[in-house]
């Protein structure tokens, strides 16, 4: 692992015990601070990490465990599984793949689309804890979220560390000499467990759909989980068919032999391209 991946685990590790320690109601911390004095001590603290070597690493990692604390129980699970996600997903790069590591391995700048999907259901969770808070207190809902929540983001790190080297959160359009068709693990069961859990070696996929369900469910947002489940099918429909075209480029009849001994995409009712079904419909439309 290179240096700038060791900084970062560091300050994760290191702002876990901070934050955890800052928010605690200690009888002796409470009587020295108010959670105001706490708040501005973390905030000091991270604007410290900006001066410190490595900073740009530095002070995303410690940021994204100092957010994890929140007001509301099922918000603040959210935040800690999202903190975590993005964390994880740098330290992939940085053990895996450290020739590709930068500070956009964090994808905390993902995509604009990304951004507004989230601050949407930022939105609806604050308008709907005003108008409807009852809807927001079922914890058993919450906790199935925060199981598919975790749930998944493991699964997408088992497929990230199955696919070792050839995973990439880069779209490409090229066949790198070292890229191998991986058809292990639990790309036997499914070829693209990128798209169903997280990211996947074969393809270029920086979203999953498993987790981003799991936030809705935890945060109760029944508006935007809808909009959550059309615009990850509409999107992965599209991707993994475009996806497998590119696929059968780099690997030929070795990747056709594959889909024949491997079905499943890993997204409900998503096929994939299949060259068979291709030709059959071009001689039935030619």
């Amino acid at each position: 692992m290179i240096t700038e991946g060791k900084f970062a685990i560091t300050f994760f590790l290191a702002y876990i015990l901070l934050t955890l320690a800052s928010f605690q109601d200690f009888q002796r911390l409470a009587g020295i601070w108010d959670k105001g004095t706490r708040c501005a001590f973390v905030c000091v603290s991270l604007l410290a990490t900006w001066f410190l070597p490595h900073s740009s690493v530095t002070a995303r990692s410690a940021f994204l465990v100092s957010v994890g604390e929140a007001p509301w129980c099922y918000f603040g699970w959210y935040l800690a599984s999202l903190s975590l996600f993005h964390f994880s997903e740098y330290a992939m790069v940085a053990i895996y793949s450290p020739n590709k590591l930068s500070v956009d391995s964090f994808l905390l700048n993902h995509s604009p689309e990304y951004q507004i999907a989230a601050f949407a259901s930022w939105v609806e969770f604050a308008l709907e804890l005003w108008l409807l808070p009852q809807i927001k207190n079922i914890f058993i809902v919450s906790s199935v979220g925060l199981l598919l929540m975790v749930g998944g983001d493991a699964l997408r790190k088992l497929a990230m560390i199955t696919a070792a080297s050839n995973f990439t959160h880069l779209i490409q359009t090229k066949k790198d000499e070292n890229h191998v068709l991986v058809s292990n693990g639990i790309y036997g069961i499914c070829r693209h467990p990128g798209p169903a859990f997280g990211h996947s070696s074969h393809s270029v996929f920086n979203t999953n759909v498993l987790s981003p369900l799991g936030t809705q469910v935890t945060l109760a947002n029944p508006v935007c989980l809808v909009g959550y489940i059309w615009a990850s099918w509409k999107f992965f429909e599209d991707r993994i068919h475009d996806e497998e075209i590119t696929l059968i480029q780099f690997f030929g009849d070795k990747y056709i032999e594959y889909q024949k001994n491997v079905p499943a995409s890993g997204v409900p009712f998503v096929k994939g391209f299949n060259v068979l079904t291709a030709l059959a419909e071009k001689d039935r439309t030619s």
